[in-house]
């Protein structure tokens, strides 16, 4: 007999072992390997100042994180930092970039990186509406 368990305190192993078990389901329905990792650093004498990380896979870029430290916004880094992780990417064969934002401020910066609207979802989290946006890169 198979018991349901619900827990509003799930162990880490479980989490893992669900998500790694949908993701290589999802991935072998379209004959799909495992994801690159890929980063991209911005170090200022040793501390980091900003970073970009993704992942590739089917010829795609995500990237998951874009982050300049508040002392060095406004001066270009964060763009420089999208534009290195996209060359990096685009130099192993990804063709297009994907990036998500809750920040329509932020989703306009990528708009201004060459960056189009493809998919909006308004009120995503209570008062916060989701960007999915795309970049060709080849």
């Amino acid at each position: 007999m198979n018991d349901v368990e619900i827990s509003f305190a799930p162990s880490p192993q479980d989490l893992q072992q669900l998500a790694a078990a949908v993701i290589r389901h999802d991935r072998a329905s379209i004959g799909a390997g495992s994801p690159q990792p890929l980063a991209c650093w911005l170090r200022e004498d040793g501390r980091l100042v900003g970073g970009a990380s993704g992942r590739m896979e089917l010829r795609r870029l995500y990237v998951e994180f874009l982050w300049v430290d508040g002392e060095r916004r406004a001066q270009g880094l964060g763009g420089r930092l999208l534009l290195n992780i996209e060359q990096a990417a685009r130099g192993v064969g990804c063709t297009e970039c994907l990036i998500e934002s809750l920040s329509g401020a932020t989703a306009a910066f990528y708009r201004r990186a060459g960056y189009r609207d493809h998919a909006f979802i308004e009120d995503y989290i209570p008062g916060l509406s989701l960007y999915v946006l795309l970049k060709n890169l080849a």
